[in-house]
C-alpha cells in the first residue's frame, strides 16, 4: 500500500509541476462538499478532454502535496500551467465556473 501511495503522489506531483494545462482538485473522501462536487468534476473531465488534464488529489493520501500547495479546505481547485498557479478557488463550484476559469487563461 505504501509503495502505491508514494507512486501516485510522485505521478501527481510531476503532473502538477510539469503539466502543460492542469486543473487540480484537492479533496477528501469524508468531505460532503467534495462528494457533491464529484459528478461535476467527472463532467468537467469529459468536457476538458484534450484541453487540459484534471488531477484529483486526496489530501489524506497525499498530504505532502496538500502541504506543498497549502490546502486549508476541501475541495480546492487550482489551475496550473507548467507548475505555475494561475487560478485557485475553494468550495463547491459550478461546472460553468470551472470552465470559465480555464477559458480566462487559455484564451489569453
Amino acid at each position: 500500500m505504501d509503495e502505491k501511495k508514494k507512486a501516485r503522489e510522485g505521478r501527481n506531483k510531476e503532473k502538477l509541476t510539469q503539466g502543460d494545462w492542469v486543473m487540480a482538485e484537492f479533496y477528501a473522501t469524508w468531505c460532503p462538499h467534495c462528494q457533491r462536487m464529484h459528478p461535476v468534476v467527472e463532467e468537467f473531465k469529459k468536457m476538458m478532454e484534450g484541453t487540459l488534464e484534471v488531477v484529483e488529489v486526496d489530501v489524506d493520501q497525499e498530504s505532502a502535496l496538500a502541504d506543498f500547495y497549502t490546502i486549508e479546505s476541501t475541495p480546492t481547485f487550482i489551475l496550473l500551467r507548467k507548475g505555475e498557479q494561475l487560478w485557485r478557488q475553494s468550495g463547491e463550484l459550478s461546472l460553468e465556473r470551472l470552465e470559465r476559469a480555464v477559458k480566462e487563461f487559455k484564451n489569453e
